[in-house]
């Protein structure tokens, strides 16, 4: 579904290995992981194609899109994600190819204590250029604040804009659920100190976007994709994957907002 030339590098034995540890604890998340990425490939190029001349990667870690998608090469990318996470990238990237992509901008951010908007503005990004926000596997790692903080400011940043991200459902946070493995899933991100902390059900997710003012928004359940990539659904839905564009009528119903405890990070039906 995907062919890319840099992902096993950036990734590395010890990645490999965590992949193949994913695969083992629930044989979906792997397929989930490349079912997301080619999802949103394809949002992509097509939001590119609609006239998205920025595309801004939040929390973009190791992704590799630059060099698997050539529409990538003629508008202007915006990378943020934790300086120590781009040091290293950059550095992979240098001593594979001996350089760093003109039209990228490595931006350091700690999402919790700084703000996106003025990184970027530091940065050059052009608030009246159409723009595509990528945000993937992000979202389950942070706390409901954060993230409709986040979906908020991408909002006020321009009508036109387009919005490619993902979630998972709150069984899946909470261990109510019979996928395969779920236990072991939410052991090991906690051993490595990055607990799944966010689940949401889709009608929930799509009644906040439109509370914030998004429109055209549209969820694929990770069954659906499956389907749509593969002629099948035989596989769990543990992902769903969601588009939406900045502008459109705002429900200014104050009870779709959270109820304010910021210890509950689950919503639930």
């Amino acid at each position: 579904m995907i062919g890319d030339p840099l992902a096993g590098y950036y990734a590395g034995a010890a990645g490999m290995r965590m992949v193949d540890m994913l695969g083992g604890i629930n044989p979906s998340l792997r397929k989930a992981i490349v079912l997301r990425a080619r999802y949103m490939d394809d949002y992509a190029r097509q939001s590119i194609k609609a006239g998205c001349t920025q595309v801004v990667l939040m929390g973009a870690g190791y992704d590799s899109r630059y060099w698997r998608i050539d529409e990538f090469r003629n508008v202007s990318i915006y990378e943020l994600d934790l300086e120590s996470t781009q040091l290293v990238k950059k550095s992979l990237t240098r001593r594979k190819l001996g350089y760093l992509p003109r039209n990228v901008k490595y931006i350091p951010i700690d999402f919790s204590r700084q703000s996106m908007t003025r990184k970027l503005k530091d940065a050059g990004f052009k608030n009246h250029k159409k723009t595509l926000f990528i945000w993937e596997g992000v979202s389950l790692f942070l706390n409901l604040d954060i993230v409709l903080e986040i979906l908020g400011r991408l909002k006020e940043m321009g009508d036109g804009n387009r919005l490619v991200f993902d979630f998972v459902p709150p069984e899946l946070i909470d261990d109510e659920t019979n996928y395969i493995g779920n236990r072991k899933l939410i052991q090991l991100c906690a051993s490595i100190k990055e607990p799944l902390t966010f689940g949401c059900h889709p009608d929930k997710i799509r009644k906040f976007l439109q509370m914030l003012g998004y429109s055209n928004i549209e969820i694929m359940s990770m069954r659906e994709a499956h389907q749509l990539y593969l002629g099948s659904d035989q596989i769990e839905d543990c992902y769903y994957f969601v588009t939406a564009e900045c502008g459109g009528f705002i429900n200014h119903d104050s009870s779709q907002k959270n109820n304010g405890n910021g210890n509950n990070m689950i919503i639930q039906s």
